[in-house]
């Protein structure tokens, strides 16, 4: 009997222990299949001697699952995974995130965030450590053009006033271990002062990043390509003409961005936002130097139930005459790594799901956009929206700057159909429309148009760079849970 209460009593510690540690789990997500048509995405049905069937149009059907999921031990402490499963249906490759081809599974689940939260005992002051989303402070577009992205860091925020709190991080964003080169990194340290009162926020940061002294201007525009080193997040580091040729010693010395973001909503329902972000990229030689600046502005009416209008102007610094010659430094904001801003939902990213926008940040740099968006259209029926928006963009980059697509060095990020030079302009309708089956089940048809006038002459004279029409069609399902 004794040995039965011995037992029972055991038991209940072990189970009572179990229970102390024992960790509730929250998921949630966004699950979406989207088929896009699409056509004259490269702008090149006007060149002559192309195959005018190849890369014109195309029909692709993608699917996504993001699934996140919560630790949380207690309103302290908690550990967060992050995971997606990207398909597109029928690649006879299974990799790059899972593809599924016939009789094949789905078999990479990508990890996009695995991080710990938790605040200090006693304190309000939180740290998350592990990859996890970073995003520099900003006011309009969706998330910073300078550092947007799941990275491997660690974040400290704590309130200094009840309007004023502090935030400083660390990110790394490039290690060489894949080329067993210690020297090969490019570190990000943060620091940012959010303010919010009454009325108005405002956001100062800054960020400097110590580059590794063995990174090379080969590093920054081709080792990516060629698969030798995991690059991703230096590409918009590269200078227009960026060269190692003749150099010995440290070939970039540090690079560092400065900004802040301001909303105002003090005569509401006029809102009011504003960026301004400058980033420099420093080196011993000129040809690697980078430097420039982004000022955006956006009015928002939210006094309507129907709709909410919002009319926005955004300049990006572009290439000077001295980049054109070949041995200037570049005149673009260098970019870390920025995946969420967006204006529109197509040329300038945007698209609701998987697949349906062109732009590559670091590319579409050196330009200035003016543009009226309409969004949440209430449409005649229960659960039916609508948005629209019309941009006209042009070039800023010098009229001069040439185009030498996949050369080993120089003109990196500077390509036809995604940068505009002077003599470039852009125009871009889109209209969206949702329906909710269910409050998380959402049905999408999005349709956009693009024109790109082009100048040929300002493209190595490549008979037909002279632009043309583009559009897409995107529907699609959305379960967000």
């Amino acid at each position: 009997m004794k040995r039965l209460i011995v037992l029972a009593v055991l038991c209940a510690f072990v189970l009572s222990a179990a229970a102390a540690s024992a960790a509730d789990i929250k998921a949630t997500g966004s699950w979406m299949v989207e088929a896009n048509w699409d056509a004259n995405w490269d702008f090149s049905d006007k060149m002559d001697g192309q195959n005018q069937d190849a890369d014109q149009e195309s029909f692709k059907i993608v699917e996504r699952a993001n699934t996140i999921f919560e630790f949380i031990a207690n309103e302290n402490l908690k550990a967060v995974l992050y995971t997606r499963i990207t398909a597109h249906w029928g690649d006879p490759n299974p990799t790059g995130g899972g593809a599924m081809g016939i009789g094949q599974q789905a078999n990479a689940i990508g990890v996009r965030r695995a991080y710990l939260d938790f605040n200090y005992p006693g304190t309000d002051i939180n740290v998350r450590a592990g990859y996890q989303a970073v995003t520099l402070p900003n006011a309009f577009g969706g998330g910073s053009m300078i550092l947007d992205e799941e990275i491997g860091s660690a974040i400290v925020t704590a309130p200094i006033t009840d309007n004023v709190s502090v935030l400083v991080g660390y990110a790394r964003a490039e290690d060489g271990r894949k080329l067993q080169d210690r020297k090969t990194y490019v570190d990000g340290y943060v620091l940012a002062l959010p303010m919010a009162f009454e009325g108005f926020s405002f956001a100062p940061f800054g960020m400097y990043a110590p580059i590794g002294d063995n990174v090379t201007a080969a590093n920054l525009t081709t080792a990516a390509a060629a698969g030798t080193a995991n690059n991703d997040n230096m590409i918009g580091l590269a200078a227009m003409n960026a060269s190692g040729t003749g150099m010995t010693g440290a070939e970039f010395d540090n690079a560092y961005w400065l900004g802040a973001a301001f909303t105002m909503d003090l005569f509401d329902p006029f809102v009011l936002k504003a960026d301004l972000n400058y980033g420099k990229v420093d080196s011993s030689r000129s040809q690697n130097k980078k430097s420039g600046w982004l000022f955006d502005l956006a009015l928002e009416y939210k006094g309507w139930d129907f709709m909410t209008p919002e009319a926005f102007f955004v300049y990006t610094s572009g290439e000077d005459g001295n980049a054109s010659k070949g041995d200037g430094s570049s005149e673009r904001m260098p970019i870390l790594a920025a995946q969420n801003w967006a204006i529109g939902s197509f040329f300038f990213g945007g698209d609701r799901l998987v697949n349906g926008s062109i732009g590559s940040r670091a590319d579409y740099m050196g330009f200035w956009a003016l543009g009226l968006s309409l969004k949440n259209i209430q449409s005649f029926a229960e659960g039916l929206t609508h948005d629209a928006h019309i941009i006209y963009a042009q070039g800023t980059n010098d009229k001069n700057t040439l185009n030498v697509t996949g050369s080993a060095t120089g003109n990196a990020n500077f390509n036809y159909g995604r940068s505009l030079t002077e003599d470039d302009s852009l125009f871009e309708i889109d209209f969206n429309t949702g329906y909710k089956l269910y409050d998380e089940l959402t049905l999408s048809l999005d349709l956009g148009y693009l024109n790109l006038n082009s100048s040929a002459s300002r493209w190595n004279n490549v008979n037909g760079m002279k632009g043309g029409d583009a559009w897409k069609v995107s529907t699609g399902v959305l379960y967000e849970f």
